[in-house]
């Protein structure tokens, strides 16, 4: 009787030590799987959020731009060496609607005359509001164009100046407030 005692109570205690390591460590795998699938959530929540927010802005032609850089150089060495001075200038009129302007100057401060000026506005976050304004010549080196902007805040400004065979390009910021 002290044998059968003497395994029951080996396989008892026995199998009450596997029960208790069993019901101890049985969601241990449950940490991985929560783990990895937290990781796999956030990752596309990012991936959500990056595709709603892309604007489409990117350089075009890239390829092109890229070859011809040296003849861009090229062309702002020719640039500085005319010495040509612009001046951008925004007037608000009402809201976002006003008057941009450009005051034109050769190196000895003589004002540029006859000079075709386009501003190309660009929305810094949104491509989809950019516009060309071309200036009207008002005599005196002075250009101006009226324009109602669709936005207020920052705005890029390219000045694209052309007299003859010369040409100027020159990049601003402007600020429109409403």
């Amino acid at each position: 009787m002290s044998m059968i005692d003497r395994r029951s109570d080996t396989a008892v205690s026995t199998g009450a030590d596997m029960t208790g390591e069993h019901r101890r460590g049985h969601w241990y795998p449950w940490l991985f799987v929560g783990f990895f699938g937290l990781v796999f959530a956030v990752n596309a929540v990012m991936i959500g959020i990056a595709l709603s927010t892309w604007t489409g802005l990117e350089t075009r032609d890239h390829y092109r731009k890229g070859v011809a850089y040296n003849e861009v150089i090229d062309k702002q060495a020719a640039q500085q060496a005319r010495g040509w001075q612009a001046a951008l200038g925004w007037t608000a009129l009402e809201g976002t609607r006003g008057e941009i302007a450009v005051t034109l100057h050769d190196r000895n401060g003589d004002p540029i005359t006859g000079a075709g000026v386009v501003v190309e506005l660009r929305r810094p976050t949104q491509a989809s509001l950019d516009r060309l304004v071309p200036l009207v010549a008002r005599g005196d080196g002075r250009y101006v164009a009226r324009e109602t902007l669709p936005a207020a805040g920052n705005w890029d400004a390219r000045l694209v100046i052309r007299n003859g065979d010369d040409s100027h390009i020159q990049m601003e910021r402007l600020w429109v407030a409403e």
